[in-house]
């Protein structure tokens, strides 16, 4: 049976030794900073993003300047049907259990609070992204503009196929608003635009300043190098 050592014997034994005998652990580097090169690209990747979202609301507010819409560009087009129609329609899906106006308005809900759900989770987080999803919250507001302006009218093509399920005239018949229509679709449209200009600033502001003062490489990292 092996015993252990009384912590005053192990003591008295290592004071006994020389400095260059008594064991030591060796030094912590300290943290160091980043490689150029590795702040570059985190950078560069930041501002492509922005410069995506950038276009992406230039090209929604093109398309909603006129009514009826303009012709959707290709990448804004894309991003319609594959990201804002789905978010749509998951709302109708979702709110339907709520009673038939939050059924109606859940669509245009969902499509622009998933982004600005996301956009608060990245300021908790303190995370660039915070830029991104405001840019694209506004982006959405946009789109959903010439959904607004179309209630009147009713000529802009449903998933549905005909036009009594129109959310947006069925909300603002039933809100006695139909008239305000326009001025609800202006709205929307310069309110969504201010808020994707300043997702970009935001964004660009935080990537200038975690290129500045990038963290530095802490001593775990170090070590697995």
């Amino acid at each position: 049976m092996i015993g252990t050592i009384p912590p005053d014997v192990e003591n008295s034994f290592f004071s006994d030794l020389s400095p260059q005998q008594q064991p030591h652990s060796s030094p912590e580097r300290p943290p160091q900073p980043l490689d150029p090169v590795e702040r570059l690209v985190p950078a560069g990747l930041k501002l492509f993003a922005l410069f995506v979202c950038g276009l992406l609301l230039y090209q929604a507010a093109d398309s909603a300047s006129a009514f009826p819409p303009l012709p959707q560009s290709l990448l804004y087009r894309l991003y319609y049907v594959g990201i804002i129609t789905p978010l749509h329609e998951g709302g109708h899906f979702l709110f339907m259990f709520f009673g038939r106006t939050l059924h109606i308005l859940g669509g245009s809900f969902w499509q622009v609070m998933i982004p600005l759900i996301l956009f608060a989770a990245a300021i908790r987080q303190k995370s660039f992204f915070t830029g991104v999803w405001l840019s694209l919250a506004g982006a959405h507001l946009v789109a959903l503009s010439s959904y607004i302006m179309d209630a009147p009218y009713r000529t802009l093509p449903l998933l549905g196929g005909h036009k009594s399920g129109h959310d947006w005239y069925n909300l603002l018949i039933h809100w006695q608003m139909l008239n305000d229509a326009e001025a609800i679709s202006d709205f929307a449209y310069d309110f969504g635009l201010i808020m994707g200009i300043a997702g970009i600033v935001v964004g660009i502001v935080w990537a200038i300043r975690q290129y500045l003062k990038p963290p530095q490489k802490t001593v775990s990292a170090l070590q697995a190098e």
